[in-house]
């Protein structure tokens, strides 16, 4: 074989080589397009979400009670003897926010937490109305647990919600202490590629199911220093969100709160507060910027108003540094003037 045979064989054999890789690597992406469109067919079709009853038998353990009012179940923790503090998450979240604090203010206080719907596991036959909805079931709640004279604890829509209450039964609350309240819309969240490749992708594909490796990284951007965020509360996270229907009725929540609340905001209630207000406000919130604190202070023009700016916490205070703000939520609540005490 003369030079230009040998040439021209080794020409042959590397495109027979190169065709032959490129099949492969073809083969190889057609696979993972395949597992890729079976995995997000599997989601949208709600067979990973966890059930009710699988993620009730492992979040609704002790101290964990259901409790109807009206035609609605709640999820309640009612624990601790003395004056009442009554807690109200934010929204994606639930009951669970407030361990670190609970387990600090329950010694000295009658402390009573519950899933507002439709979040968590407390189940409302109904769509919901949006914030108004939930003030009305706690002035159901509160009527039929006989409550009187309460400290309010609340965080971001939950804190809405506890100013909107507040100033519909001002004769009921005792003080009301709030963490990165939003009193008019919330600004746009600005979130990394990653994140936000995640909510499209659940937006326009997937709209019933969140894997947790979401929760995982938009958790972590909501905390001023990520290093915080433990294991357990992303799991609880995710589990609580993905049960099924859950999405849908997140959905109708926030349309009935931008055809209602937001349209004009809660300025009008909060300046018809006139007990005393605690703000904790972590000053990395990427959800509500701390300049919100400031327009807080001007619109509860008629509460006295204590703030206190953690200079390294994001959105949520109470499970990102639990002790230290705890502790000056405890604080401010053994100041205020004496309550009678109230068993169970």
């Amino acid at each position: 074989m003369g030079v230009q045979d040998q040439e021209a064989g080794k020409s042959g054999r590397g495109g027979r080589g190169g065709r032959g890789a490129a099949k492969i690597v073809g083969g190889l992406l057609a696979a993972v397009a395949v597992v890729a469109v079976g995995g997000l067919g599997s989601m949208r079709l709600g067979w990973w979400n966890p059930s009710y009853e699988q993620v009730a038998a492992e979040q609704a353990t002790g101290p964990s009670k259901f409790e109807m009012v009206g035609d609605v179940k709640l999820h309640v923790r009612d624990e601790g003897q003395g004056p009442v503090i009554l807690m109200l998450h934010s929204s994606m979240s639930n009951l669970r926010i407030w361990d670190g604090w609970a387990d600090q203010l329950k010694g000295s206080y009658r402390v009573i937490r519950f899933d507002w719907p439709p979040y968590g596991l407390s189940v409302d036959p109904r769509p919901s109305q949006g914030m108004p909805s939930v003030v009305e079931l706690i002035e159901r709640f509160v009527k039929q647990k006989g409550l009187d004279k309460f400290v309010i604890v609340a965080s971001s829509s939950g804190a809405t919600i506890a100013t909107m209450y507040t100033a519909r039964h001002p004769e009921q609350v005792r003080a009301l202490a709030v963490s990165t309240l939003p009193l008019k819309a919330p600004p746009p969240t600005e979130t990394s590629k990653l994140v936000s490749s995640m909510l499209w992708v659940h937006d326009n594909i997937v709209p019933n199911y969140m894997p947790e490796v979401f929760y995982r990284h938009s958790l972590a951007e909501l905390y001023g220093r990520p290093e915080r965020l433990k294991p357990e509360t992303v799991h609880w996270y995710y589990m609580t969100n993905n049960i099924p229907g859950g999405f849908a009725r997140v959905k109708t929540y926030y349309q009935a709160n931008q055809k209602a609340v937001w349209k004009s905001g809660a300025g009008d209630a909060a300046a018809a507060v006139k007990v005393p207000v605690l703000l904790q406000w972590g000053d990395r919130d990427i959800v509500i910027p701390k300049d919100r604190a400031d327009d807080a202070r001007v619109m509860f023009a008629n509460a006295p108003m204590k703030i206190i700016h953690y200079p390294d916490v994001g959105h949520y205070p109470m499970i990102e540094l639990p002790e230290e703000t705890g502790r000056d939520l405890k604080a401010w609540i053994d100041a205020l003037p004496a309550a009678p005490a109230e068993g169970k």
